[in-house]
Parts: C-alpha cells; structure tokens; sequence
C-alpha cells in the first residue's frame, strides 16, 4: 500500500473515533464486526503511548487537536518534532528529536506561566491571558525578533545582506504576524546602539521604499545626519518631515533648531 494512503486511514481512522456517528457504531457491535444497517465498522487506532505531558488516558482526538495547534502556531509540520517520514520511518512516539523534547519543556514552562499570570495581575484565571505557543511563535519555528535577526546577519555578512533578507522575509512573512514589517520595525533597528550612519541610512532608505511619506523616517534620518555632521542634509530631512505633516510640533522645533545652528 502507498505510505501516504495508509497515513490518510490513519488520520481518517482518528476523525471518525472523534465523532457521535463512529461512538455509536462501535457501542452496537461488540462481537458482531458489523454496524448500523449491517455495515462493516473501522476498527479504532491503537491507544497513544509515551504521553509525558498529557495525561495517560488522554484520547488520540484531543492530543491530535492539540498538535495541530502547535503546527500552525509554528509554521511547521508533524515531522519537525515526530519522527514521521513515511519514506523510511514513522514512529510518533519516538523522542530521538532534540525538537519534540524542547515542546515538552515549553509545554511545562507555559503552564507554570499560566498558574502564576492571575496572581500577578491581579485578575481571575477566567479573566487572564493564557500564554500559548502562538503568543510568542507567531507562524516562525525560532520566535527571534525582525530586528535581531537583521543584526545579526549584518554583523556576520554586512548590511547589504541583511537587507536582501529583510526583503526575503517581508515576501514570505508580510500579512501575517510573524514579523513587524510596520512603518516602526526599521525604525526601531536604526536607533539600537552602535549602528554605522552609513548603515543606518541605508536601513532609512529601505524603510522609505515601503513608507515614502513616513514623517518619522525623514526625522530620524535627519537626526543620523547631525550625528555625521551633514547639516543640509538635516535640514532637507526635517522639511521633507513638514511636507509631509506639517502639523508636527516636533518636526517644526527640529527645524528651528537646525536653522538657528546655522
């Protein structure tokens, strides 16, 4: 039989146990071997072993649920903690994944979180936020911050680098909440510690292709070029800021200032 077709019985073995219509079939043919009207009836998956985290007698539709939470809070597939390749091995069970015992752990951590988030904020459990796996997640395996992984491959492979990721990132990510690809995600990189003028021009620059009439981009540059002691190219920034929102105190005082240090 073709690995795949046996692995879509499995799974339709598991919805049907789930539901009222399977519960009844079962029930009436104890010893019989047949069901409603005479019909054959799928014989039940085997109980779940190896269940650490979850209680021993939990039923395989819960924990399915549960995992396929995980997977879409992750962004990933079964077999990035399971060893399930129907190619060559399938063992759900199995912990041989350094992955699915990092998952048991946060499992225990999130946990903790939740019993203790009532007493630190004061609420009702049924009033609190529960930590999920999504909470911190969001689509992506490795929950790293935009601006820590554009850092870090800026410092390994220079900021040209960094931006083609950026644009990589942004064309598989954008639209969904993996990433801050907002007008301030950039922003916030550019005004860390210890970021080059140069670099974070070119960071402002990119940020501008997205964001052409962001105010706050064209502050920000200017104050990267005080910084380098560019005052035109200040002063430009600051009434590029104006024209775009000239009812911006702080723009206007930026100004002020730069045309009384002239």
């Amino acid at each position: 039989m073709n690995p795949n077709a046996s692995r879509s019985i499995v799974l339709a073995a598991v919805v049907l146990a789930a539901s009222p219509v399977f519960a009844q079939t079962a029930a009436g043919t104890q010893g019989g071997g047949r069901g409603v009207a005479g019909t054959a009836t799928v014989a039940p998956p085997p109980p779940m072993t190896n269940l650490q985290i979850f209680a021993k007698d939990t039923g395989r539709p819960q924990v399915v649920a549960v995992m396929q939470q995980f997977t879409q809070a992750l962004g990933v597939r079964c077999e990035y903690c399971h060893v399930d390749d129907p190619g060559t091995k399938v063992d759900m069970a199995s912990d041989e994944k350094q992955t699915k015992k990092t998952a048991r752990a946060m499992m225990l951590m999130s946990r903790d979180i939740n019993m203790k988030i009532p007493e630190a904020t004061g609420k009702p459990a049924d009033a609190a936020t529960r930590v999920a796996c999504v909470t911190c997640h969001r689509g992506v395996a490795i929950p790293k911050q935009l601006a820590d992984i554009l850092t870090e491959t800026a410092s390994a492979k220079g900021t040209p680098a960094a931006i083609a990721e950026y644009k990589d990132l942004r064309g598989r990510y954008y639209g969904g909440m993996a990433y801050d690809f907002s007008e301030n995600g950039l922003l916030n990189l550019v005004q860390r510690p210890g970021v080059k003028t140069e670099d974070a021009i070119a960071w402002l620059q990119l940020n501008l292709e997205y964001y052409p009439k962001s105010a706050r981009t064209y502050l920000i540059m200017s104050l990267v070029h005080q910084r380098a002691n560019d005052h035109d190219a200040a002063v430009k920034d600051v009434e590029k800021a104006i024209e775009l929102d000239p009812s911006n105190p702080q723009a206007k005082q930026a100004l002020q200032r730069l045309k009384g240090a002239n």
